[in-house]
């Protein structure tokens, strides 16, 4: 009846979202420290949320930060792990994400949903009246599944009309932090892209054409020594801002374009994201900002850079957190006279233009807006042994490239066929495609080295303990099953006792297929059928004498 009457007070009285202050308390009752800041700059995305350090454990109580519902909850071995989502009356929309386990109540109506549907993870959309919860409520256990590398919870605000997330600590949210971001490389960039390099704060940059800045700059809190993202860059000329960049929202539709955001050839070859303080053709971010200016000393567009011959013009550079700790510094540009140069002969990709392309048994399409911006010298080349080259590594997609690979007379009769994609430091990943005749369909969004291979072993599964264990922070068991697949990876995987589908919980940092055992199977000897299937459709199918 209490949380009836809540559900009312909360939904059923009008709301006037401007008119409301959203005060969220903190999620977990320890001290804040972050392993990670909002928007942070991240592989292929902005952060959404905050990282939060959970001292190394999991299983530390979550908390509701507000009153609110459960609008949502996932399961899922990827991304956020086990999530949910509490949606708040002043228009908001919290995130709990790599949790190890739900509340009692929550965890029960989960497994419910996903066994009632025969489904290892999914979404699950609880009605508004199903479980209405109160500011400091606990709602969860924080945990290390999906994609974390570490036990520490990930936290979002979102903004519930846009789903788009929102900066939390502009809601109160209080992190110890009396330290400025350090400036840790700064690198200058010709606008047609053939040269470029590195100078220091002080430093007087001789530049015979446009030039663009690309800065290194990393954060630490004060009881954390780890290397955050920042709050805000601002970039003046001769004291006018010809560039900002404020992280506060970000849109998951556009995160990717974090790849034109960021100098993605320096991340290449040094490992580390340089920001642009300048912006490429295809670039829709709302988090930076431009400003035109014409001088007769000097002028930028689009924070491009163009000092008049003999003229020396400061630049300054202010790097700030979220507490307003800054960094500031400055530089000096010079204009210099561009010799004459001969035309070079070289492969221009425009962004905004579809390309079609033929390499070796490849034929790849790059559709119009993939690019960035226009690519000099895209790397394309047959470095034998069957392994051709098509971007490098080094040239980011925003959307699919198609690539299209004629089997030869020895290769149709096979099966299994698959691509190895390397990128610019020769990691390899298997990419899965469709076969129509004697053509293998793949579709990336990076460029690499491409190599056709084969796929014809089976995954290999053996059970841990034919007993079960405790879940941590569940009130369910777990059986646990290796599996692992050394080429195209698991893909799918199902398991049933008795005939009857049961849930798997996949850690695959692990390669454990977690089984999840229903409490209203009785106890004494069953029979556990488990069956894996990898990238290419290869399948291992097992079956265990269990004891519950």
């Amino acid at each position: 009846m209490q949380k009836f009457i809540l559900l009312l007070g909360i939904f059923l009285t009008p709301l006037v979202q401007n008119a409301q202050t959203f005060e969220p308390q903190p999620p977990l009752d320890i001290p804040l420290v972050l392993s990670g800041t909002f928007a942070e700059l991240r592989g292929n995305h902005f952060h959404g949320g905050i990282d939060i350090k959970t001292q190394g454990s999991s299983g530390l109580k979550v908390y509701s930060v507000a009153d609110g519902y459960v609008s949502r909850i996932a399961v899922s071995p990827h991304g956020y792990g086990n999530a949910l989502y509490i949606r708040h009356p002043e228009g908001y929309t919290s995130v709990y994400g790599h949790l190890n386990a739900f509340a009692p109540e929550i965890e029960q109506w989960v497994e419910n949903q996903l066994s009632d549907r025969s489904k290892n993870d999914g979404d699950l959309y609880p009605s508004a009246e199903q479980f209405p919860v109160f500011k400091g409520e606990l709602v969860a256990f924080s945990g290390n599944t999906g994609g974390s590398m570490g036990p520490h919870l990930h936290f979002e605000i979102r903004d519930t009309r846009t789903e788009e997330p929102l900066n939390p600590l502009e809601f109160g949210l209080k992190v110890k932090d009396t330290r400025k971001p350090d400036m840790r490389g700064l690198r200058w960039t010709g606008q047609d892209f053939s040269t470029t390099g590195s100078f220091k704060p002080g430093d007087t940059i001789s530049a015979e054409m446009a030039v663009g800045i690309d800065l290194f700059t990393t954060d630490k809190q004060d009881l954390g020594n780890n290397n955050n993202g920042v709050f805000a860059i601002e970039a003046a000329l001769e004291g006018k801002n010809f560039f900002t960049a404020h992280y506060r929202r970000i849109n998951f539709n556009t995160t990717r374009f974090i790849n034109a955001h960021i100098n993605y050839e320096l991340y290449c070859s040094q490992g580390v994201r340089y920001t642009r303080l300048y912006e490429l053709d295809n670039n829709p971010l709302d988090l930076t900002t431009t400003y035109e200016m014409a001088e007769p000393a000097f002028h930028t567009s689009k924070g491009w850079i163009t000092v008049a011959q003999d003229s020396v013009i400061k630049v300054d550079v202010n790097i700030k957190d979220f507490e307003g700790n800054t960094n500031a510094f400055s530089f000096y540009v010079k204009g210099k006279q561009s010799p004459m140069k001969g035309m070079l002969d070289r492969t221009v990709l425009p962004w905004d233009m579809a390309h079609s392309l033929t390499l070796g048994p490849i034929q790849f399409t790059i559709p119009a807006g993939a690019l960035y911006n226009t690519t000099y010298d895209f790397l394309m080349g047959d470095k034998g042994n069957g392994q051709y080259v098509i971007g490098g590594g080094n040239v980011p997609l925003q959307t699919y490239m198609i690539l299209n690979w004629t089997l030869d007379s020895t290769q149709i009769p096979g099966l299994g066929w698959f691509l190895w994609e390397a990128d610019h430091e020769g990691k390899k990943s298997a990419i899965t495609g469709k076969r129509e005749g004697n053509v293998m369909k793949f579709e990336t969004r990076s460029t690499g080295t491409y190599e056709l291979d084969q796929d014809l072993q089976k995954p290999i599964i053996s059970i841990v303990s034919r007993t079960p264990s405790a879940r941590p922070n569940s009130n369910f068991q777990q059986l646990l099953v290796r599996a692992a697949d050394d080429k195209t990876g698991v893909d799918r995987y199902s398991a049933r006792i008795d005939g009857e589908f049961v849930r798997i919980d996949f850690d695959y940092k692990q390669e454990l297929l977690k089984v999840i055992v229903p409490k209203d199977i009785p106890a004494g000897n069953h029979n556990l059928r488990v069956v894996v299937i990898d990238g290419v459709g290869n399948t291992t199918v097992e079956e265990y004498s269990i004891t519950l």
